[in-house]
């Protein structure tokens, strides 16, 4: 494991540490990411934690990065520091509270980018639950790029009560649980943030329409609300599958895999893509 500064971040650092954990400071916190670089693919994808149990491993974690020798391109895994010492198990990037972190991941990744000259409509975000919120949200801060979710969250404040109250009075205490909502709304619905950054990412959103849960509290309010509020939604495509048995559960590994492969080739076209 590597520690840097995000200034003195640069071509020779990334290529001698590939395949390695490294901590980025930027501004005072320290952020952990693994990354992977293939030589033989100009193709980023960008994967965000969902749900962490910090009873079995404490973070940081990166889900998903043993799939790494299954990819033909290259990839980033992000550790969210939210849930970094205080036993959350969901985080959605949200940081602290004068500091969103999903932001600070955005400057990273496009940092990296640029450095890495992978064109924005190469780079890639993957997640499912709240690692698919987390990826709808940095697809919209970085232009060009693409999101490919699973299952997200699109309103942390729909998730369950229990968990939102123990991340309320974690990272924003001694607030009214509707001032956080209305003071930090571009960190907990995406709708907020489409329309502050005045961009709607492309997206592939793909759910299980079986998870009854996740269509009442999230797809279901999400696609309302890009109507309700005049929110362009040409540029997802809404790929709905059933697995009654699946629920929230996230499609297999190799599922996954093949669907990725598929978008960032450009062989899985659909609507107006």
């Amino acid at each position: 494991m590597i520690s840097l500064k995000f200034e003195n971040l640069d071509y020779n650092t990334l290529v001698s540490n590939n395949n390695n954990h490294i901590v980025i400071n930027k501004e005072g916190e320290e952020f952990h990411f693994k990354i992977h670089l293939k030589n033989i693919d100009d193709k980023l994808v960008v994967f965000s934690n969902g749900a962490i149990n910090p009873e079995k491993k404490e973070p940081p974690i990166f889900m998903r990065e043993s799939w790494v020798n299954d990819m033909n391109y290259s990839s980033i895994f992000v550790d969210d520091k939210t849930l970094h010492g205080n036993n959350l198990k969901l985080g959605w990037g949200i940081g602290k509270k004068d500091r969103h972190f999903l932001k600070d991941y955005s400057e990273i990744i496009k940092k990296i980018v640029r450095i890495l000259e992978i064109e924005n409509k190469n780079t890639y975000y993957f997640g499912s639950s709240a690692g698919g919120f987390m990826s709808m949200a940095l697809a919209a801060m970085h232009s060009e790029t693409t999101a490919i979710v699973n299952n997200p969250q699109t309103y942390v404040y729909n998730y369950y009560k229990t968990t939102v109250e123990a991340l309320y009075e974690t990272i924003f205490p001694d607030m009214l649980h509707k001032n956080i909502q209305k003071e930090y709304s571009t960190r907990l619905s995406l709708t907020s943030l489409f329309r502050v950054c005045k961009r709607t990412p492309s997206i592939y959103y793909i759910q299980n329409r079986l998870s009854k849960f996740d269509m009442d509290k999230h797809l279901n309010p999400f696609m309302q609300m890009l109507d309700k509020y005049n929110i362009d939604s040409t540029p997802i495509e809404f790929i709905l599958y059933n697995d009654k048995s699946a629920g929230h559960n996230p499609l297999s590994k190799e599922t996954t895999l093949k669907f990725i492969e598929l978008i960032i080739r450009n062989n899985l076209i659909l609507g107006n893509k």
